[in-house]
């Protein structure tokens, strides 16, 4: 129903190599066959772009899938008892909560509920005080902007979604429309709308009230929410946990930089770390989000290098005057390249898509958190991981260098 554009200001705290001389091998999906493209590398530098990979796509086909076995931690005790300097195997093992498959039939809200469109954007996860551009083109959500306009509401709930299984979070944020143009005649109609927003709130869901809605698609789903606060607390006990992350990520930035890692945060961001709650503590959780997605990237690429490297010369031989075609269809390609673009796309699966989703629920973490020291105890348990995978790699390098 919609396109996102954005550029995260977060990013600006994070420093990036060139990996190559190419840039990301895009895989595609042909009718008959897989086809991809080559793009010329760029820096990621200041002013990056996030670039979240959507490697597995969700439907609404797929929403109605019962799912068994599934380990949730609830947020509270989990993350305030033991020791903390182990958070980072409590939090590996917490889960968002997530809806019972959508179903059923419509429902009317409980009198003086918070009633609220719903409008599932992937496996994306906003975060409050962010800003997002949308473009909007499918007709239900059209109409939904329409009606918040109209009532002068201007505010939706936004989801996640289940990456195995489409279902949906259990606790949503709350986009406030800004600015809205009507671009219908620029765009031919594909697109009808461009609309800024800003994230405000944090709600529960509590019940999907036209659930036939999502499979139909003849208009936008509606949800009775409940507005969430959080908890209070010790100002001292905040205080000491907010410098126990800072340590934690002053840590984790020097280790980044001894070892030459290729995404890593600016030694300036050490200075300008933000664990104040609310907007402050935000950004920073954006900028840690910021760092997952281009982690992600970077291992992508990794994974492709040794593979490019074949194509590009296969491509340079067969072209002739070293020139490289812009697209290239995989079924053209010799059968042992071929196999090759199946194998790689096969272990892209099995590691690259745990690895996001998994950084996903993290995310959706920090939204269904109760209280700011949850949140902190959260991110410094991703700091905390990622310090051990960094302590790891270390120890191998100079394994190997003796």
């Amino acid at each position: 129903g919609g396109q996102e554009e954005e550029t995260k200001e977060s990013a600006k705290m994070l420093d990036v190599r060139a990996l190559g001389l190419m840039g990301v091998l895009v895989l595609m999906h042909a009718t008959a066959a897989f086809s991809f493209s080559l793009f010329p590398s760029s820096v990621l530098s200041a002013g990056l772009q996030k670039t979240p990979l959507q490697m597995r796509p969700v439907g609404r086909q797929n929403a109605a899938r019962q799912v068994g076995g599934r380990r949730i931690c609830m947020l509270g005790s989990p993350l305030s008892d033991g020791d903390s300097s182990r958070l980072f195997q409590t939090v590996s093992e917490m889960e968002p909560g997530f809806l019972p498959p959508i179903g059923g039939a419509a429902i009317e809200p409980t009198e003086n509920s918070t009633v609220l469109p719903l409008f599932p954007l992937g496996a994306v996860v906003y975060t409050p005080f962010s800003e997002h551009r949308l473009n909007i083109f499918e007709p239900r959500y059209r109409a939904m902007y329409n009606d918040i306009l109209f009532s002068g509401s201007r505010r939706f709930a936004v989801c996640t979604m289940h990456p195995d299984d489409g279902r949906f979070s259990q606790y949503a944020t709350v986009f406030y429309l800004k600015d809205l143009k009507e671009v219908s005649e620029q765009t031919n109609d594909a697109v009808k709308f461009v609309c800024d927003h800003e994230v405000i709130g944090r709600v529960k869901i509590n019940k999907v009230l036209n659930p036939s809605a999502w499979t139909s698609g003849d208009t936008y789903l509606k949800i009775e929410a409940e507005y969430q606060e959080d908890t209070e607390e010790m100002h001292e006990d905040v205080l000491e946990t907010e410098e126990a992350l800072k340590d934690d990520y002053t840590r984790l930035v020097g280790l980044q930089h001894e070892i030459a890692e290729d995404v890593k945060f600016t030694k300036d961001s050490v200075t300008n770390f933000n664990t104040t709650m609310g907007k402050g503590f935000w950004t920073t959780v954006e900028m840690w989000q910021v760092f997952q997605n281009q982690r992600l990237v970077a291992k992508q690429q990794e994974m492709q290098r040794e593979f490019q490297t074949k194509l590009i010369n296969y491509l340079t031989k067969e072209g002739g005057a070293g020139k490289l075609p812009d697209v290239v269809n995989i079924a053209e390609l010799p059968d042992e390249m071929q196999q090759e673009v199946r194998s790689l796309q096969a272990r892209m699966s099995d590691d690259l898509m745990p690895m996001q989703a998994r950084d996903g629920f993290d995310m959706q973490l920090m939204i269904e958190a109760s209280s700011h020291s949850d949140r902190l105890r959260i991110l410094r348990g991703l700091v905390q991981n990622e310090c051990r995978r960094l302590e790891t790699k270390k120890t191998l390098k100079s394994l190997f260098a003796q």
